[in-house]
C-alpha cells in the first residue's frame, strides 16, 4: 500500500511539475570532494543522537553499461540546508551488484534531512558503470528522480543539485 501511494504521488507531482534540473558535473567550486565528504561524515557523527530516517533509493543501470560491474559505487544526497547522507559503498565487492538493464532497490538509514534536492554518485574502478536513473524517496516528500545515462567519471562526484529551485 505504501509503494502504491508513493507511485501515485510521484505520478501526480510529475504531471503537474515543469521544473527542469541543471546538471552539475562537480561539487560547488568552494568545496572539493574530500572536504565535502569529511563535512558529511562529521554531520552524520553529530546527528547520531538526534535521530535517523529511512530512505529508499532505486538505481537503474543503463543497458549501455557493462553486463555487470565491480566498480565501487558510492552515493551522497542532501537538502538545501546542507544536511547530507553519504553511503560509502553501495556495491557488493565480491559479485558486482549493478548489472546492465536492471534496477537495484536500496534501503538506507541515515540522518534526517528536510527534502532531497541534490544527489551525487561516485565511481571508483575500471569497468565504466553507467547509471540511467536514480530515484530517491524520503517518505515525507515526493520522490525525486535524477537522470544520468552517462559514464560517471572515476574518483569524482557527479550529479545534480536542484536545491536552488527547492
Amino acid at each position: 500500500m505504501k509503494t502504491l501511494t508513493l507511485i501515485l504521488t510521484f505520478i501526480i507531482i510529475t504531471t503537474f511539475s515543469n521544473a527542469t534540473p541543471t546538471l552539475i558535473t562537480q561539487f560547488q567550486p568552494q568545496m572539493n570532494q574530500s572536504s565535502m565528504l569529511n563535512h558529511t561524515q562529521q554531520q552524520q557523527n553529530e546527528t547520531k543522537h538526534s535521530g535517523s530516517c529511512n530512505y529508499m533509493v532505486n538505481i537503474k543501470t543503463s543497458c549501455n553499461s557493462p553486463s555487470f560491474t565491480k566498480d565501487e559505487i558510492s552515493l551522497l544526497f542532501g537538502d538545501a540546508h546542507d544536511s547530507q547522507v553519504y553511503v560509502p559503498r553501495l556495491d557488493d565487492p565480491d559479485s558486482g551488484t549493478f548489472e546492465q538493464c536492471t534496477t537495484n532497490e536500496l534501503e538506507i538509514l541515515g540522518p534526517c534531512i528536510k527534502k532531497i534536492c541534490k544527489l551525487y554518485l561516485f565511481r571508483n574502478g575500471t569497468d565504466g558503470w553507467i547509471p540511467e536513473t536514480v530515484t530517491a524517496y524520503d517518505y515525507d516528500n515526493p520522490p525525486v528522480k535524477f537522470y544520468y545515462n552517462v559514464d560517471i567519471p572515476e574518483d569524482a562526484g557527479y550529479g545534480y543539485n536542484y536545491c536552488d529551485k527547492a
